[in-house]
């Protein structure tokens, strides 16, 4: 039976009191794992972070996410040699390279997927801004030319790139659902127009708390239509801290980021209840 695995982000962990990731990563993940987790997403970046991450997680018989940041296809091989040397789940690629032209990000892309063909976990890349997938608009582009590309969406990037109003207008809410149809993982954070992570807890904000819900709703059904019926989908809370985290005057978030994500976790959880119980049935 398919299933949703609700990950915690080691990026998201810093900077939150009483967490000391450098001296004490057993007790970051025996916290997040005692919280209910999955699993965790972890950067292949620092070495020896994500080795302490992945010996941690299959001690506790759970699985992460191994998150890579390349340029060429040479950095996808090496990341997903890595990733599969550590047990990953699967690899989620951000690509730093910013082609202007379609034609260009298609071929960049092409030799990537010749890279993920040879691998024996899924290969995913995330809709992230300041990457290749910046927009909305470049990268439904990109999908009309290359419609089996996996993606990993983190829709909060597009609301804010574009400044998206609410009610989303029609244009926009099209795009969105062409990304939908082609995310096999997700990243969780509502955003607003005019910034990356707000606080889900304020009124002000509910408004966007219930745009991507719907959202995350929606992704989770698609991806139950294309999924086989062994098939994990995972999802993971992504609150990262300052300068992600929105601060006072005094330096200090104005949010709970842990309490935020624990949120987050049991949101996901209700809404994939809602679409997976009525396929299962």
């Amino acid at each position: 039976m398919a299933r949703l695995l609700v990950y915690q982000a080691i990026w998201g962990m810093e900077n939150l009191p009483g967490v000391d990731m450098e001296a004490d990563m057993p007790g970051v993940l025996a916290r997040i794992f005692a919280a209910g987790f999955d699993g965790v997403g972890v950067s292949l970046m620092r070495a020896d972070r994500a080795e302490a991450v992945a010996r941690g997680v299959h001690d506790h018989g759970k699985s992460f996410e191994a998150i890579g940041f390349v340029f060429t296809a040479a950095d996808v091989a090496r990341y997903v040699d890595r990733a599969q040397a550590l047990g990953a789940h699967h690899l989620n690629v951000q690509i730093m390279a910013r082609p202007d032209k379609v034609d260009d990000a298609v071929a960049l892309l092409t030799e990537f997927e010749a890279e993920a063909a040879k691998a024996s976990i899924p290969v995913n890349y995330e809709t992230h801004r300041g990457r290749l997938t910046n927009d909305a608009l470049f990268t439904c582009r990109i999908l009309d030319r290359m419609p089996n590309l996996r993606l990993t969406g983190d829709l909060s990037h597009y609301p804010l790139v574009h400044e998206m109003p609410l009610p989303v207008p029609d244009a926009d809410m099209a795009r969105m659902k062409k990304v939908l149809k082609h995310c096999w993982a997700f990243h969780g954070r509502v955003p607003g127009s005019h910034q990356i992570q707000v606080s889900i807890k304020a009124p002000q904000h509910h408004g966007w708390v219930d745009q991507m819900s719907a959202w995350w709703r929606e992704g989770f059904a698609d991806w139950l239509t294309r999924a086989g019926p062994g098939g994990e989908l995972t999802f993971m809370p992504e609150l990262g801290p300052p300068n992600y985290a929105i601060t006072g005057l005094d330096g200090r978030e104005l949010s709970d980021r842990w309490e935020e994500a624990l949120m987050l976790k049991d949101m996901a959880r209700a809404l994939w209840t809602q679409v997976a119980e009525p396929v299962a049935a």
